[in-house]
């Protein structure tokens, strides 16, 4: 009998030693084949570790990682700074706004600095560089005539790769031209200023192209003919002079002028003096287009060569706006401007100030944001989406065409005090035509 129940015994703990991590435990009272009934004692070490009753397990949530902020810093000049009362600032920072909302993992710092001299904009770049290349910016606004300077130096880098075939073509040749530096786009214009003429339409059934017009409209006329602070002579001559097909510099690049298309242009100032469309007085003590606008708007003159930021901006019903009228009737202005250029050359950074870049010269945003500052686009889409009647946009178009980046500031610093010398010689009666751009031409040697 005890030996039937053993065979039971042994043969029910195989089953429960499977069964459960207790049932062992207390197999160790009963021996199999005659054991003892008092079982040996068996360390507890050597047990077979118990296995846990399955159970279904509570979830838990899981905390989600923050994405991470990248901060784009971007360096602008006074004018265009987001958060100041200048004309459009509300606009920009509207745009950075909602570039970061779109953006979620990207916000803009804006530094804004001055646009020129010491601790200005380049100024700052180039000691940045030197002493604290982690502050310098990923993009930066610059004056186009400070481009060349700062790709010499390193401080920008190329943009052709960052611009998409439509960018690149879409621009005015102005721009092309003020934003590359030996072939290379080192900056795309944003915002750009030159001359053009405003007129009164109750004067004038139409605005004249040409010298010839001019002369015999008995409208007078204004534009800025008093010397600048640096005794250079205005773009309103110099668009003149370089209309009629003067050039300043010989062809090996040396300062250099016209003698005979100097003559030229101030024997039509002559002749405006004779028929008494210009008034030698008034147009010797305006210096600058602004000026030359203020008094237009104060009822002055019939006509006037203006500044279009000006115009655009603050011009009304009562006047109309066209070409500087030139020798032959071809349109010509002097545009200047300024750029947004690469500063960072870290490729990851490249890539999310592309970002930006793209953000900012979009069309759609570029001509709202010029529109209200007053400045003009570079690109033919952003003036297309101006609202203005189709009349302007075409006078606009035109002008903008026609526009030429000024001569280098090396050359016209021997070339322009000449120039100006001598008109003011014409105006004031002092000399002939002939003889004044002879003196101007003996002065360069």
């Amino acid at each position: 009998m005890r030996s039937h129940l053993s065979f039971v015994i042994c043969h029910l703990s195989f089953i429960i030693r499977h069964l459960s991590s207790v049932i062992p435990l207390l197999l160790t009272l009963t021996g199999c084949d005659f054991l003892p009934l008092t079982p040996t004692p068996t360390p507890i070490s050597s047990l077979p570790p118990p296995t846990p009753p399955p159970s279904t397990p509570t979830p838990t949530s899981t905390p989600q990682s923050q994405p991470l902020i990248v901060t784009l810093t971007l360096w602008v000049p006074e004018q265009f700074n987001p958060y100041g009362e200048r004309p459009g600032a509300d606009v920009l920072a509207q745009q950075l706004a909602d570039f970061s909302k779109i953006h979620t993992d990207l916000q803009v710092e804006v530094v804004v600095k001055k646009a020129h001299g010491r601790g200005g904009l380049l100024d700052f770049l180039r000691t940045a560089r030197n002493s604290a290349p982690s502050v310098l910016p990923d993009l930066v606004v610059l004056d186009t005539a400070d481009l060349e300077a700062a790709a010499d130096s390193g401080l920008i880098q190329p943009l052709d790769n960052f611009l998409s075939p439509a960018e690149i073509s879409d621009r005015f040749p102005f721009a092309v031209a003020l934003g590359a530096v030996e072939e290379q786009t080192m900056g795309f214009v944003v915002a750009a200023d030159m001359q053009q003429l405003a007129y009164r339409p109750a004067l004038l059934n139409s605005p004249p192209v040409s010298w010839t017009q001019i002369v015999s409209s008995p409208v007078p006329f204004l534009f800025p003919a008093g010397g600048r602070d640096d005794d250079q002579v205005n773009d309103a001559t110099l668009i003149q002079y370089l209309a009629a097909d003067g050039k300043v510099t010989d062809p090996d690049g040396n300062p250099w002028l016209d003698e005979e298309v100097m003559v030229s242009v101030f024997d039509f100032y002559s002749t405006c003096i004779s028929t008494t469309v210009i008034s030698p007085a008034v147009v010797l003590s305006i210096t600058d287009a602004d000026q030359s606008w203020e008094r237009f708007q104060a009822g002055e003159g019939g006509m006037a060569v203006v500044r279009a930021g000006r115009y655009w901006l603050e011009a009304d019903e009562a006047v109309a706006a066209a070409p500087i009228p030139t020798r032959d009737g071809q349109p010509l202005s002097i545009a200047r401007g300024w750029a947004i250029a690469m500063v960072t050359d870290d490729p990851a950074r490249q890539a999310l100030a592309r970002l930006l870049l793209n953000w900012l010269v979009a069309p759609d945003h570029n001509a709202q944001w010029t529109q209200a500052t007053g400045y003009l686009p570079g690109t033919r889409s952003a003036l297309r989406l101006w609202d203005i009647s189709n009349a302007d946009r075409a006078v606009l178009h035109k002008v903008m065409e026609a526009a030429v980046p000024p001569p280098r500031p090396e050359v016209m610093a021997t070339v322009g005090p000449a120039m100006q010398d001598a008109l003011e010689a014409v105006l004031r009666g002092r000399t002939t035509p002939k003889e004044a751009a002879a003196a101007a031409v003996e002065s360069l040697d």
